[in-house]
């Protein structure tokens, strides 16, 4: 019977484990499994999140309040003092284009706010997922269905924020943040597979 502990990985009798990279250390479960969890923060996938997080917030969140509103107040005001008749073909095609560039900087802000939002929410998801973790309910693991979501539409804002909104940030920088993210993906599906294992087995044991 497996021992009463969640790791990320158990391992087999022969030292292998099961469901990722074998590791030097000695856990619970043998040669080539890791360390026992005690708390939510020994998780790799909670530490590369956490990363990831920090990583959003400090290189992309601050160029939200970079972004340029076309709309400045003199020109606000120099258009409503002219009337619809009044205007001049040149004062529409300004304004158009004004609008337009407006609605660019919105779409600027949209990305690069919701993609903190999202950035920063994966480690608390996956906290609540690690205390919803014993007995028999099957919340952790819809939890952690939600963090892989959330993992690949962070691919998404990434990939959008790296080609619309001009944040200066490397393009090397993003291609790593994008990989860092599908690996979490991974690791994530495969704690879910080891706790499900766990949940099985306590399903079996209250018969």
């Amino acid at each position: 019977m497996y021992q009463k502990n969640y790791t990320n990985y158990y391992g087999s009798a022969n030292g292998k484990n099961f469901g990722g990279g074998a590791s030097a250390t000695k856990g619970n479960f043998g040669v080539g499994t890791k360390k026992a969890v005690k708390h939510f923060t020994d998780l790799e996938v909670y530490q590369k999140a956490l990363e990831a997080s920090v990583f959003v917030a400090k290189n992309l969140c601050k160029n939200v309040y970079n972004v340029e509103t076309p709309f400045m107040a003199s020109k606000t005001n120099e258009n409503n003092a002219k009337t619809q008749d009044a205007m001049t073909c040149q004062d529409a095609i300004n304004r158009v284009s004004t609008e337009n560039e407006n609605i660019i900087s919105e779409t600027k802000i949209y990305i690069l706010k919701n993609m903190t939002a999202l950035a920063l929410s994966i480690p608390h998801q996956i906290a609540e997922a690690h205390s919803c973790r014993f007995g028999s309910s099957d919340q952790c693991l819809l939890i952690l269905d939600k963090v892989m979501l959330s993992c690949n539409k962070m691919v998404v804002f990434l990939e959008q924020a790296r080609d619309i909104c001009e944040t200066g940030v490397e393009l090397s920088q993003f291609e790593e943040q994008t990989k860092k993210y599908f690996y979490i993906r991974q690791k994530v599906l495969n704690l879910q597979r080891v706790w499900r294992k766990y949940i099985e087995v306590a399903k079996m044991e209250g018969k």
